[in-house]
């Protein structure tokens, strides 16, 4: 989608002319006392919820498009008007990316494996553990150890992304110019008017709305057109990952420096509790574990054709 959340959201009350400080200069006084410092053109006002300014540029079969101006030098080519004929490529999915975080919820068990029942110790990690050798609860006496699954994968989710270029023909080229700055320098003496670009040959000076449903234009920007861009004809979405999973090692020490292992266990997070069984009656002094694992999963791919935009132009 079109970076519009670069774009400033004008929401004023309009003079409903396109430039009312050439017609009555008085209206663009700074605070009645002065002419405002607008270098382009005071335009009437956008409700809340369209977004300016661009430029279009629309033409006719097999014109070629201008360039766009400097003052709005990004570019986005498409057809106006006329639905175009669009071919989308196949939509696909990366493998799925997330977080993982390793288990810091450790049991030492009076029994062997699976462990609980009457007697269990905590053998809790350090809150925030990173798997450094970690001395917090040591434990005198224990048969087995029980590791929680480690938490994640946190955020996990897949890229869309359209594997190929866009097909799209229509009878009535256009160009929208737009640039990060979307208003022209200055204000106009009268606060509620806007200071656009000066009109550019070849082009209208438009507002557009994100909506992207049949809509109206505003007072003052009486041209409608609706717009088609190539760059974004075609969408792409991927559903929720399945088959992810965030594994890690946990090893058990006698001793307080992680140097006499007593045994290791894998825990997954598609898998319950982990449990490793020791030599009767050890002595629980500290813990390790590997950095934790994050094995991708898939997502499913939902293509899509992206619905038109409106945009209304000065006449």
């Amino acid at each position: 989608m079109r970076p519009f959340s670069l774009l400033l959201v004008l929401a004023f009350v309009g003079c409903g002319t396109p430039d009312p400080c050439e017609k009555d200069p008085a209206l663009c006084l700074d605070s009645g006392s002065g002419p405002g410092t607008c270098s382009g053109v005071c335009a009437p006002a956008a409700p809340s919820g369209w977004f300016a300014t661009s430029l279009l540029w629309v033409g006719t079969m097999g014109d070629t498009a201008p360039s766009c101006p400097e003052v709005m030098p990004i570019p986005y080519p498409g057809f106006v008007d006329t639905p175009p004929t669009v071919d989308c490529p196949a939509c696909v999915c990366s493998p799925s990316s997330a977080a993982c975080l390793l288990p810091n919820q450790l049991s030492a068990n009076p029994g062997t494996c699976p462990g609980g029942g009457p007697g269990v110790q905590q053998f809790n990690a350090r809150e925030n553990w990173d798997g450094t050798c970690d001395t917090t609860t040591p434990v005198s006496s224990a048969d087995s150890l029980t590791v929680t699954p480690p938490l994640g994968p946190k955020g996990s989710h897949c890229a869309p992304a359209v594997a190929g270029p866009i097909s799209i023909q229509g009878p009535t080229p256009s160009l929208s110019c737009e640039s990060p700055n979307h208003v022209a320098p200055g204000s106009c003496g009268d606060q509620s008017m806007i200071c656009a670009f000066p009109k550019t040959d070849g082009f209208l000076t438009c507002i557009v709305d994100l909506s992207k449903k049949a809509v109206e234009c505003p007072d003052g920007w009486p041209a409608k057109h609706v717009v088609w861009s190539n760059d974004y004809a075609c969408g792409c979405t991927c559903g929720a990952p399945s088959g992810d999973t965030c594994s890690a090692t946990v090893t058990v020490y006698k001793d307080g420096a992680c140097s006499k292992p007593l045994g290791s266990v894998v825990v997954s997070s598609d898998k319950p509790k982990g449990c490793v069984e020791v030599t009767a009656g050890s002595a629980f002094g500290s813990k390790s574990s590997t950095p934790p694992v994050y094995t991708a999963g898939t997502c499913t791919p939902s293509p899509t054709q992206n619905r038109p935009q409106t945009f209304c132009c000065l006449p």
